[in-house]
C-alpha cells in the first residue's frame, strides 16, 4: 500500500470540511435564512394584522355571532337580534355592521394563513420545521385577549 502525504492531506481536508467547514455554512445559512423570515415575513406589519384579526375574531364571536333575523307577519315585520326584539334601523346597522367585520376577517385570515403556510413550506424545505412562530404569536394573542377581557368583566 502507498501512502503519501498527499492522500493524508485530502483525508485531513475532507475530515476538516466535513466535520467544521460544512456544519459551520449551515449555520450561516440559518442565520441568513431566519434574518429574512423576520424581514419580510415576521415583520411588524404581520404582528399588526394578526392583533386586529384576533380583535376582530373575539369581537365576531362576542357581538355579531348571534341570530338575528327579520320576519313578517301579517302586514308587520319584527326584527330580533339574539332573541331580542330591536327597531329595523338597529338590525340594519347591525346587519351591515356584521357583513364589513365579516369580509375584513376574512382578508386577513387570507393574509395571515398565506403568509403561515409559505413559512411552514420555507421552513420545512430548511429542515427547521420544529417551529411555527405564525399560530404561536396568534394563540398568546387571543390568550391575551381573553385574559384582559376576563378581567374586565370581574
Amino acid at each position: 500500500m502507498d501512502l503519501t502525504w498527499g492522500a493524508i492531506g485530502k483525508v485531513m481536508a475532507a475530515g476538516l470540511a466535513t466535520y467544521f467547514l460544512l456544519p459551520g455554512i449551515l449555520i450561516l445559512r440559518d442565520l441568513i435564512l431566519w434574518k429574512l423570515v423576520g424581514a419580510f415575513i415576521l415583520n411588524e406589519d404581520l404582528r399588526r394584522k394578526l392583533k386586529r384579526y384576533v380583535q376582530i375574531a373575539y369581537e365576531w364571536n362576542s357581538k355579531y355571532a348571534v341570530q338575528s333575523k327579520a320576519q313578517t307577519v301579517g302586514d308587520r315585520t319584527t326584527y330580533t337580534i339574539d332573541g331580542t326584539e330591536v327597531s329595523s334601523e338597529e338590525w340594519f346597522r347591525h346587519f351591515s355592521d356584521s357583513n364589513q367585520i365579516g369580509q375584513e376577517l376574512r382578508e386577513l385570515k387570507f393574509e395571515i394563513d398565506r403568509k403561515a403556510r409559505f413559512l411552514s413550506w420555507l421552513l420545512k424545505h430548511y429542515q427547521q420545521d420544529n417551529s411555527d412562530p405564525i399560530n404561536d404569536w396568534k394563540r398568546k394573542e387571543f390568550e391575551r385577549l381573553n385574559a384582559k377581557n376576563g378581567a374586565e368583566k370581574s
